[in-house]
């Protein structure tokens, strides 16, 4: 995969070396490969950036499904990526998993080694905005939390899926906060003299502690009187909003590449299919203006995993979340064309026996077709190789680390549990048989003094018992070909020189081909690769 090397520059030097040269001139520069992008230059602190449902509802309804079709957009290359096509760390993404061993207890903490509220606890205000119930306290160490609650009728399903969802975001590599399940009694609650809450009409006023009582009234308490819930803690630094599914913050000169066109958010798309989060839209994310090293500038979270796994579909009595868009034209027509003779595929959905986890199930999954509740149009963008980007990441979590993070649900039935990371494991196969076998999933390239080595991660990852590996001439006619042990380590004799070299590789088992993909590498003295096209769009 090439080494991570200390450079550190801009987005845009990112993208000449990974995107601009090889579109140019067919080569990519010979310098290190950029590993870490400079999007943490001091700004003037931006606007906040209001969320507008009824306005994100036309578009994704009507509007901008429509000015997007009339665009005819093409498959575009992400703007996010560096010369190996992988994406550097930034202050929207951090590599962890994708290119280290994570181990299952550091996955288990994630963001959260603060830990929950330490009590006593004081209410410091109402919720503002969402579905579910709760409010905002302040500890004994003045840290301020978001609580929030399950509903009576799936207990333990969103407070466990949102502390889950957070594990699995921040060991992809994602900004999250410290999100922690914590038990207490009405007891140690108290309101503060100045906590306020906002009525039925948005106007604030007083905060009692019969306001606190009307929350847990809707919340199911446990037999001990104690009550179950999810502590959110407040992030450090000014909120912004959250950021846009488009375009650029026009107020944040460190934020040029269109959002549509980051793998970060493209790729996105893979990650949230494997976990069911349908509900992504922008009030689900947050930028935050933050101070490190004398710098003020922006930082980009992801919030609110709660209705993740089915917990949307549940909230919302949906079975066809994951399925279906809340409003989906293109099958809704089909089933009024059909009438009512095509079967949905989320027809034959039923809750499991566990209310923690509702009807989440591998049974009905198909990753390539898997929508968002609500039309995310980064999700719209992604390509093969932004969806091979994310697969890879996915297939890194093994048994292990998946119940090291799903142990911190305490969901109380330990078959629960035990479901949840079988369920996991069977959708990261299915998505990796649909993402990594749809290209030529050749990766961690090295090169040495005769050889060209790479891993071919369907045999790696067992998606694929075999495969040998097919070098093409630039015409596309077979030059050579060459076998694979059985972990799929395969290495290419290569001239020991420092001339310029690009290799065309594709994977072939049996008779699937799979399409070819570049290699851009120099042997010598200093061997090095120095740029992949994984799918030439």
């Amino acid at each position: 995969m090439g080494g991570r090397g200390a450079c550190r520059t801009t987005v845009m030097l990112a993208m000449g070396v990974g995107a601009l040269g090889c579109a140019t001139t067919g080569r990519f520069k010979d310098q290190p490969i950029v590993w870490n992008v400079n999007d943490d230059r001091s700004i003037a602190e931006p606007r906040e950036r209001p969320f507008d449902k009824y306005a994100l509802t036309l578009d994704w309804l009507f509007l901008r499904r429509l000015t997007r079709t009339l665009e005819l957009r093409d498959d575009e290359p992400a703007q996010d990526t560096n010369a190996l096509d992988e994406v550097p760390d930034s202050n929207w993404f951090t590599n962890r998993i994708g290119v280290r061993r994570v181990a299952p207890a550091e996955a288990a903490i994630g963001s959260s080694a603060y830990g929950p509220p330490q009590k006593p606890l004081t209410v410091v205000g109402g919720k503002a905005g969402g579905s579910n119930p709760g409010f905002m306290i302040e500890d004994a160490r003045g840290s301020r939390y978001l609580v929030k609650f399950d509903t009576k009728e799936n207990p333990e399903q969103q407070t466990g899926t949102s502390v889950l969802v957070n594990r699995i975001f921040w060991a992809l590599g994602y900004f999250v906060p410290n999100d922690t399940v914590f038990y207490f009694s009405p007891g140690e609650l108290r309101v503060a003299p100045d906590a306020t809450v906002a009525d039925k009409l948005n106007r604030k006023r007083k905060m009692k502690m019969e306001d606190v009582r009307e929350v847990l009234e809707s919340a199911p308490p446990r037999p001990d009187g104690r009550y179950r819930a999810t502590a959110s803690q407040f992030l450090e630094g000014v909120p912004i909003g959250g950021f846009s599914a488009e375009g650029v913050r026009d107020d944040d000169p460190n934020d040029f590449v269109p959002h549509e066109h980051r793998r970060v958010l493209r790729g996105l798309r893979v990650f949230a299919a494997w976990v069911n989060h349908s509900d992504m839209k922008e009030d689900n994310t947050l930028d935050m203006y933050i101070e490190e090293g004398n710098r003020k500038f922006l930082r980009h979270y992801f919030i609110d995993f709660g209705e993740a796994f089915a917990g949307h579909g549940a909230e919302k009595g949906r079975y066809e979340d994951g399925y279906e868009h809340s409003w989906d034209w293109a099958r809704n027509g089909r089933a009024f064309f059909s009438f009512g003779l095509w079967k949905r595929p989320w027809e034959d959905l039923r809750d499991t026996r566990w209310p923690a986890v509702g009807s989440f199930s591998a049974e009905h999954f198909d990753p390539a077709t898997w929508r968002e509740a609500y039309p995310y149009w980064p999700f719209f963008e992604m390509t093969a190789a932004d969806a091979y980007w994310g697969a890879k990441l996915v297939m890194r979590f093994d048994r292990k680390m998946l119940e090291a993070i799903v142990a911190e649900a305490r969901f109380s039935d330990p078959e629960a549990a035990a479901y949840l990371v079988d369920t996991l494991i069977e959708r990261r196969d299915k998505i990796g048989h649909a993402f990594l076998e749809a290209v030529t999933p050749l990766d961690h390239f090295t090169v040495r003094p005769g050889a060209l080595c790479a891993v071919d991660l369907g045999v790696r990852h067992g998606l694929a018992t075999f495969g040998f590996v097919q070098a093409l001439d630039d015409t596309g006619k077979v030059r050579r070909e060459y076998a694979m042990d059985k972990r799929g380590r395969v290495c290419l004799p290569i001239p020991n020189d420092d001339r310029y070299r690009l290799y065309r590789l594709r994977v072939v088992r049996g008779r699937d081909e799979k399409p070819p993909m570049q290699v851009h590498f120099k042997a010598g003295s200093k061997p090095r690769i120095l740029g992949i096209v994984r799918v030439k769009e």
